[in-house]
């Protein structure tokens, strides 16, 4: 099967909504694909920035062929606020692995893009800002832990690292 590693580097976010009323907010992101929970990274907390955190987090993924031909596969970012009685959902963001590939130098160039952070369907609140690259193409055989995405009625995979 033919895959390439797709590397993150979810760099900051900034003029973000400020959900809390008292304290500081202290802002984390969780990264997935499509929203899966086999697929899902979490920052470290920012707790010092507040509503512009900086995290220079890096996440390694290894996608198959389809999923970088597919716009409907997607990269999820949700933020949350860290909070003592549970955690407040700030925004977030979902963008096509497909556009970011398609931006990206297909023998492992980077892209850097920002985008706006949204709660429901209400307007922007706040930009967050990432960089990504994408391997050589390599081919292998999915090991039984890789997650399983439906592409178009076809199966891909998709593994963190």
């Amino acid at each position: 099967m033919e895959c390439r590693r797709f590397e993150i580097n979810l760099i900051s976010a900034s003029d973000l909504k400020n959900v809390r009323e008292i304290f500081k907010m202290k802002v984390y992101a969780v990264i997935s694909i499509m929203g899966d929970s086999q697929t899902e990274k979490r920052t470290p907390v920012d707790k010092i920035n507040e509503t512009n955190p900086v995290w220079n987090f890096n996440i390694k993924y290894t996608v198959g062929k389809k999923t970088l031909q597919n716009e409907e596969v997607k990269l999820v970012i949700k933020l949350y606020c860290e909070r003592s009685l549970g955690d407040r959902y700030i925004g977030e963001v979902q963008t096509s692995i497909k556009q970011l590939y398609d931006h990206a130098d297909p023998d492992g160039g980077s892209v850097i893009r920002s985008y706006p952070v949204q709660r429901d369907s209400a307007t922007s609140q706040g930009e967050l800002k990432l960089s990504c690259s994408f391997g050589e193409t390599v081919t292998i055989q999915p090991p039984s832990t890789w997650k399983k995405i439906l592409v178009v009625g076809t199966l891909d995979y998709a593994c963190g690292s």
